[in-house]
């Protein structure tokens, strides 16, 4: 339920606050005063789209705070706990949403900051807003089918059930009927797309093939290995530079291990500084690291010693090898330009092409298997589809009836709702789109005798917001929505047909709250809380304020409502005797 609201720079508005009780409430005022600022500004704190114009002229921000008592809605809380949003011992959410002038905003939720959709998910189900903007739904014939599937799918009929377990289940077959249709037409359509693919220019198809194979058969020949690449550009380095290699490891040999005539190898020389610190160590122990590391060198060069008679016997003047490398090299070189970067590539490539190869030339194989699946998936569709149909006309059937019933309730008495639900003369898996084969019309005649016609060809506006009122009221029960919000619910009524408005309104706010934009006194005196929204201008300004109404207020802005400007004793009195009428109305229940 919705506690509060506080509204800073908003539109018209530079602050307002407003305290909403439980049961109906009403707002009133003149034309134009600002009352359906209100219902935007909560829209915005429903998740609604914002726009810099909603700032108040001259304003850097505008504000939208609106605080809601979950005391009876476990689920959300729930919903918002794995959110991370704590709803404390009060079980209040506190919605702020902050619209910046430059295109900015900021939302928080209980002080937490918050994205668009977390606020869509917190607030969702909490409210249900009723524009007259909705009106035109109910003219759009493509809209029928979706409020219908809302309402519900294979409804109890066993007598005796009362009309509450009848909401508890309404819905669920038909939701999840459709969920089911639209995956398998999804694959549907997975399936036809492939099989055109498969079914393209023959002669493209041929093309691809025979560059494929070619592709595979150039790239299996090479025998492509991760790391050859390296390793050969090292190999050709070797081969290339034999002789310097050679030679260089020759002259290192002797420098290290073999004295010359002119000169001793270095082993001599480090071997005569190791006779000499020996000597000298036996009389000075502290030389004797330094003899330790003679001798670690000594063994050093003797290892080096080795490796290079070793490596002139490796290192060999191959012309015949250096040409394989070169020419193996210019293998990989070639295929890079056309096939990838590196070896890794190629090869990665290669399995690709490797597997679209085998896809076309098993392409007859695979497109009967899909047309076997397509067949299968098919019929699935069209069972789904068939089952939904059904569903729908159900709930069409049970719909039209309780819609009648509550245009009764609302001075209608001869209104029959027709639900017509049409479907292929010849139905099939082809005639399934994502929701079914059906197309939905709601039909209306309000008197004995007409038959039923499209709504947009007979209704008034008096009507269209009955049928409205009645379509708002139903659904809500089945979505269990806590608040109901209309406005101007009661375009083109008027006399009796205002007092039935009013009592169904004040009928649906004794088990759900109700927050109404109204310009009737009928529907203002039923008010369980009343709000009076005026203009004024103050410092060359316009401002919008919200002002709640004691039971003298009441009575002066209803006699407004009836007489106009001009308050007269006896629009007075006539207000006050629809306060006390609508007093005893609420108590005889």
């Amino acid at each position: 339920m919705l506690v509060e609201m506080t509204i800073e720079h908003f539109a018209l508005i530079e602050k307002v606050h407003l305290p909403i009780g439980p049961g109906l409430n009403v707002l009133t005022g003149e034309t134009g005063a600002g009352k359906s600022i209100v219902l935007d500004a909560l829209e915005v704190a429903l998740g609604g789209r914002v726009s810099a114009e909603m700032v108040r002229t001259g304003e850097e921000r505008a504000i939208v705070e609106a605080v809601f008592d979950l005391t009876d809605r476990p689920q959300r809380r729930q919903a918002l706990a794995e959110m991370g949003i704590d709803v404390g011992e009060d079980n209040l959410l506190v919605v702020r949403r902050e619209i910046s002038r430059t295109g900015r905003g900021r939302i928080s939720l209980n002080g937490r900051a918050a994205t668009i959709q977390m606020l869509r998910e917190a607030t969702e189900g909490l409210c249900d807003l009723h524009g007259q903007h909705e009106h035109h739904t109910l003219l759009q014939p493509e809209k029928h089918l979706d409020l219908l599937d809302q309402y519900g799918g294979s409804l109890l009929k066993e007598e005796g059930k009362p009309l509450e377990l009848l909401d508890q289940y309404a819905g669920a077959p038909i939701l999840a009927l459709r969920e089911e249709v639209a995956r398998l037409h999804q694959e549907l359509e997975a399936i036809q797309a492939e099989l055109r693919e498969l079914r393209g220019d023959e002669r493209d198809r041929a093309r691809r093939e025979d560059l494929l194979r070619f592709q595979v058969e150039e790239l299996e020949a090479a025998q492509l290995r991760p790391g050859e690449e390296e390793e050969l550009e090292a190999e050709l380095q070797r081969l290339a530079n034999a002789t310097r290699l050679k030679q260089a490891a020759a002259q290192a040999y002797a420098l290290v291990y073999e004295a010359g005539p002119r000169q001793e190898a270095a082993a001599d020389l480090i071997g005569r500084a190791e006779a000499l610190l020996a000597d000298a160590a036996r009389i000075d122990p502290g030389l004797s690291p330094v003899l330790e590391y003679l001798q670690a060198a000594q063994a050093n060069i003797q290892e080096a010693a080795r490796f290079l008679a070793d490596y002139q016997e490796q290192v060999e003047d191959d012309p015949e090898r250096l040409a394989q490398v070169e020419q193996r090299l210019a293998l990989l070189h070639n295929l890079k330009r056309k096939y990838g970067d590196t070896v890794a590539e190629m090869l990665q490539y290669l399995e690709q092409i490797r597997a679209e190869l085998a896809r076309l030339q098993g392409s007859e194989e695979r497109a009967a298997e899909l047309e076997r699946r397509l067949g299968e998936v098919g019929e699935a569709a069209a069972r789904a589809a068939a089952r939904l149909s059904q569903a729908r006309r159900e709930a069409a059937a049970e719909l039209g009836e309780r819609v009648a019933r509550e245009l009764r309730d609302l001075g209608m008495p001869h209104a029959r709702f027709v639900v017509r639900v049409d479907s292929p003369e010849q139905p099939d898996w082809r005639a399934v789109g994502p929701k079914g084969w059906d197309r939905v019309e709601f039909l209306f005649s309000p008197n004995v005798g007409e038959p039923p016609k499209p709504l947009a060809k007979i209704v008034s506006g008096g009507e269209m917001s009955r049928i409205m009122l009645a379509l708002k009221v139903i659904l809500a029960r089945v979505d269990e929505v806590a608040t109901l919000v209309f406005d101007e619910v009661d375009t083109g009524i008027s006399g009796r047909t205002a007092q039935a408005v009013a009592e169904k309104l004040a009928a649906i706010a004794r088990d759900r709250q109700v927050i109404c934009v109204t310009h009737l006194p009928q529907v203002a005196a039923m008010a369980d809380h009343h709000l009076l929204i005026t203009k004024e201008e103050v410092g060359g300004r316009t401002r919008t304020r919200v002002q709640p109404l004691d039971e003298e207020g009441r009575s002066l802005e209803i006699a407004r409502m009836i007489g106009g400007a001009e308050i007269t004793p006896l629009t007075l009195e006539h207000a006050r005797e629809l306060i006390r009428a609508a007093a005893a109305q609420r108590r005889g229940g």
